[in-house]
């Protein structure tokens, strides 16, 4: 998966689980922990320099201890446009310029506050700044679709995508996604993801096969990446599955991280 969306959620995953009581910490030494020690929870980003002002943590820990603190009784990650973080919207193109964002919901009572992460150079290092993008908006019902409704949906577009490949002649991409369609009913917690990656004792069996199906079918990047496949029977169709796979993964992994904990 890209660095930035692993990060987004277990960031999500974790803070979850402490304001559920559990004995968490996102450590530098944790397998997701990307650029830990330059990770900034934000008021406003930087125009050139941070102001202490604006700080609202300087590290992971510190954020789920300031959302305890606050009173904060829930959090969940979204998968919106851009133009609207909380209400369901169509479908867009991965490839037309615009696409949709993934954002950090955090629940008080009626209200919520939304936090957009931005990865910017300064100083010659990789900073990561999770900023306050809305505080107190008004908290509109959310409902997710179940683990169970979210496999079907991976599996269909999995499942599409090996028909597609195998079509095109594409047998190394039909190989990347024919395991990916594996990891759905691999029983093996540990052949999914490493044990200390999400909070233990947090997340189901099928929770992980979702995320683990979804690392392996992340194929976008630069070149040499699926975004770079040209050689196709149908481009457009080629361009459709592309969008739905974006879109279905995104979602997937904002519902596998948000099943827990079960209501």
């Amino acid at each position: 998966m890209n660095t930035e969306v692993i990060q987004i959620a277990l960031l999500t995953a974790y803070g979850k689980a402490y304001i559920e009581g559990k004995d968490v910490s996102f450590e530098k030494n944790h397998p997701g922990a990307y650029n830990h020690r330059n990770i900034r929870f934000v008021a406003k980003l930087p125009q050139e320099q941070l102001l202490k002002k604006d700080i609202i943590a300087e590290n992971p820990n510190d954020w789920f201890n300031y959302l305890k603190k606050e009173k904060f009784k829930r959090l969940h990650l979204t998968y919106q446009p851009s133009t609207n973080i909380i209400t369901k919207a169509h479908l867009k193109s991965v490839f037309d310029g615009k696409g949709r964002q993934l954002y950090i919901i955090a629940e008080k009572e009626a209200k919520c506050d939304v936090w957009k992460s931005k990865w910017q150079s300064e100083f010659g290092e990789l900073m990561s700044y999770y900023f306050l993008m809305i505080k107190d908006m008004d908290l509109e019902s959310v409902n997710f679709p179940t683990i169970e409704t979210t496999k079907l949906y991976l599996k269909e577009i999995l499942n599409d995508l090996v028909e597609f490949t195998m079509k095109n002649e594409l047998t190394n991409w039909t190989k990347v996604f024919q395991n990916a369609l594996n990891y759905l009913s691999i029983e093996n917690p540990s052949e999914l993801i490493e044990d200390d990656y999400l909070p233990a004792d947090c997340y189901s069996l099928e929770a992980k096969q979702i995320l683990a199906a979804c690392d392996q079918a992340w194929v976008f990047g630069g070149m040499g990446s699926w975004n770079d496949v040209v050689h196709v029977h149908d481009y457009d169709l080629y361009r459709r599955l592309t969008a739905n796979l974006y879109d279905t993964l995104c979602n997937s992994i904002v519902n596998a991280i948000n099943s827990y904990p079960e209501k």
